[in-house]
């Protein structure tokens, strides 16, 4: 999934010339935090019950990453 995102984000900001990028996480998925935070992306804060999942209010972390801030991840060889 990390090489996913990197790949998706580099398309975004070297392609479509994005300037930011955000994305929200609950809470209790911090597989999908560490992701994020992997690819360059800061958490920016808690968006409460900001989003409804099967008819129930959940709290999202705020992610995102600017243009430019991914190129300074390290990207694997290949």
């Amino acid at each position: 999934m990390t090489e996913a995102v990197r790949w998706v984000v580099g398309y975004a900001f070297d392609e479509l010339t994005l300037h930011r990028i955000e994305a929200g996480v609950m809470p209790k998925n911090p597989a999908s935090m560490r992701v994020l935070e992997k690819v360059g992306f800061r958490k920016e804060g808690l968006a409460r019950k900001n989003v409804n999942i099967n008819g129930q209010w959940e709290d999202h972390w705020t992610f995102a990453i600017l243009s430019g801030e991914h190129r300074k991840q390290i990207s694997p060889a290949g």
